[in-house]
């Protein structure tokens, strides 16, 4: 018995048409699959198309959804509704060649209301006369998929594959906690900081380390996610003192705010001005080089670069 992969949904729209790209020319045998037109183009309710000896002209509408669950999946059917689909139907009827086959592909999981409506919109394109046929890839789908053609897991997917037990899940929480602290906030002197950056990057910070997500600076996409944070470490050892770090990150991040609240830390030209208290500025600054230290010391253990 052969036990399957699962995958995430890729995080941006531009990865999933990409994807789609690909699971077409696999799936149906389409060298030449691509992408139709670019971004803001009209494009007749069809994102990928290719031409199969099979089926003739397949074309797949994209649609990524951003409604997920508490444990960052999308909800099954998504906003796939009755209505949203037949109006997506609609459009492809202007595509400027015939369609045999149309595909609606989304991120969101199976569900056995939306296959109903798919059933629905065949019979009405039956009763209407019209030639082409709808189908639905849900990601479920997409999964079986890339479980059947190892290529697209090694393009897609490679960080995945390559974890074959509990110490590379360790690793890979790990190294993303450590990109989280390749930031200035944890470079530079406390007194060239701005307020809302420096908070902003110990917020980002904790976050990396409790959810496993990473955080673009600028966009504020996620970049890297390795679900669960410190929490799912395995290693009791490394569980336990990347706990340490986490609690000193509160402390860090409190003693800032409280500093900005009651006037202890100063603002003087949009930067932290630690004129007034420089006991607080040394305890501080000692505090964040600890956590640096201590990740230091866990990653010295692996063969990941330290900090």
């Amino acid at each position: 018995m052969t036990i399957y992969q699962f995958y995430q949904p890729p995080l941006y729209w531009q990865q999933f048409e990409d994807l789609a790209v690909q699971l077409l020319a696999e799936v149906h045998d389409i060298p030449n699959a691509q992408a139709l037109g670019r971004p803001g183009q009209a494009q007749n309710g069809v994102d990928v198309f290719g031409r199969s000896r099979k089926y003739g002209l397949i074309a797949v509408q994209c649609k990524r959804l951003s409604d997920l669950d508490k444990n960052g999946n999308p909800y099954p059917g998504g906003v796939i509704s009755r209505k949203f689909l037949f109006d997506a139907a609609e459009e492809i009827k202007d595509f400027p060649q015939k369609v045999s086959l149309w595909i609606l592909a989304t991120t969101a999981k199976r569900d056995t209301a939306v296959q109903l409506h798919v059933e629905d919109l065949n019979e009405k394109w039956r009763n209407e006369g019209h030639s082409c046929t709808a189908m639905v890839w849900s990601w479920d789908d997409c999964v079986t998929y890339l479980n059947s053609f190892p290529n697209l897991q090694k393009r897609y997917y490679r960080d995945v594959i390559q974890v074959n037990s509990t110490r590379d899940l360790d690793l890979m929480i790990i190294e993303t906690i450590a990109m989280a602290f390749h930031r200035r906030a944890f470079e530079a002197p406390l007194h060239i900081e701005t307020p809302r950056d420096f908070l902003q990057a110990l917020e980002d910070t904790q976050r990396a380390m409790r959810t496993g997500e990473l955080l673009d600076r600028i966009s504020r996409h996620v970049i890297r996610k390795s679900i669960g944070g410190w929490r799912r470490i395995e290693d009791r050892d490394w569980k336990s003192r990347l706990e340490e770090i986490d609690l000193d990150l509160r402390a860090l991040r409190t003693g800032v705010g409280l500093g900005l609240k009651d006037g202890a830390i100063g603002i003087k030209n949009d930067f932290l001005d630690f004129s007034k208290n420089m006991d607080k500025a040394r305890r501080l600054e000692e505090l964040r080089d600890s956590c640096i230290q201590k990740l230091n010391a866990i990653l010295s253990e692996t063969d990941i670069t330290p900090i």
